[in-house]
């Protein structure tokens, strides 16, 4: 028997420093497991809290029924710092294609957090038991700016079963981590492949590969991609396939103040060294190439930042090294514009691809050239 991630999220100190994220709520959202198995457990992180931190209550509902999970046959367990805990396994049997719902009740703050499940609600108080959820009304400020409520703490969910599945993993920023053409792909290859192949998002919101965002939301965009590469991707058992998708943040930070970080050169000798690492492991790389990003923030978006996209963007195309380049800049831009994203495709921050945006380049993935199957 082998236990397979189904579900995970890249860890980062949580949004405003933990401002939002209180204490004493409960946060609700699916998980739908790719594959079929008789056990389940969850994997809490710690990694950025400077203290411990306590679950209240977690349950799984299957079949319209409440299941509780607990940690060392308790209901209420304490996450210490520095590092992961596992629940206890729970003898649940789970068909492939089924969707999961996932209660968490933090009955103290946790540090650790990510935004990238869209479904995701978060209730004051606990209601992991309740029969019928309460009504929530979404705050302005998330609804402005199309922010999720964060999943804190919980970073994996595994499911034990006879077959492995092979791990996709979305290496990326803020547009891989909305989810907006992960899910979409996801749902591709499950109709294809069945539980053969499961693809896992790895994206962290404002995430740079070579650059650390200083100041007060700076941490919040997680460590850098080559500080965090290896505990957000190496890590997984039966990797099979890595899409890298970090660099339009970087860009939008290269000045002359930062230029000794970010470059053409250190750029594409970061994603070399990367290339390398996998490929010595037997692990297939696919790479993006960087979307649009002019008009997001109105002022400070220079021509160099531009020239330095397009410069990355040639040498995606054409050095030959990745298993699959997939485009992604030359699928969402404009034509006539083509430093910005066509209007169809961007959520109106001229960025972030919208629902359509993201059907649109899960649509536009060669799932054989993906997975390396045979067309």
């Amino acid at each position: 028997m082998n236990w397979t991630t189904i579900w995970s999220q890249a860890a980062a100190p949580s949004f405003a420093m933990g401002m939002l994220q209180g204490k004493k709520k409960t946060v609700v959202f699916p998980v739908s497991s790719p594959i079929s198995g008789e056990r389940i457990r969850f994997r809490f992180s710690n990694i950025y809290g400077k203290k411990p931190y306590v679950i209240g209550a977690v349950t799984v509902r299957a079949k319209e029924q409440p299941i509780p999970v607990t940690c060392g046959g308790k209901r209420a367990f304490t996450i210490p710092t520095g590092g992961y805990t596992f629940s206890d396994p729970l003898e649940l049997s789970v068909a492939a294609g089924e969707t999961l719902e996932i209660r968490l009740f933090y009955t103290s703050k946790a540090q650790d957090s990510n935004m990238t499940l869209e479904e995701a609600v978060a209730y004051h108080g606990d209601h992991t038991a309740d029969e019928v959820l309460p009504e929530v009304k979404k705050e302005s400020y998330k609804q402005q700016y199309n922010l999720y409520d964060a999943v804190v703490s919980l970073d994996r969910v595994e499911i034990e079963s006879e077959a492995c599945s092979r791990l996709i993993v979305a290496f990326g920023d803020s547009i891989t981590a909305m989810n907006r053409w992960v899910k979409p792909l996801q749902k591709r290859l499950f109709a294809r492949f069945g539980g053969k192949y499961t693809l896992l998002n790895a994206g962290i919101g404002g995430n740079c590969l070579l650059y650390q965002v200083p100041g007060f939301m700076g941490s919040s965009y997680g460590e850098k991609g080559v500080a965090r590469f290896e505990r957000d991707v190496l890590s997984f058992n039966n990797l099979h396939t890595v899409i890298l998708a970090l660099g339009v943040n970087d860009v939008a930070y290269y000045t002359k103040k930062t230029e000794q970080t970010i470059s053409f050169d250190i750029y594409t000798a970061a994603i070399q060294k990367l290339t390398k690492t996998l490929k010595e492991r037997g692990v297939r790389v696919v790479m993006q190439t960087l979307t649009p990003r002019e008009g997001f923030v109105k002022k400070g978006y220079t021509p160099e930042m531009e020239a330095l996209r397009v410069k990355i963007n040639a040498w995606i195309r054409d050095c030959g090294q990745f298993d699959y380049v997939f485009d992604a800049d030359r699928l969402l831009r404009d034509e006539k514009e083509p430093s910005l994203v066509d209007e169809r495709y961007h959520q109106g921050d001229h960025l972030h691809p919208n629902t359509m945006g993201g059907e649109r380049m899960a649509e536009a993935y060669d799932l054989a050239a993906l997975t390396g199957e045979e067309s």
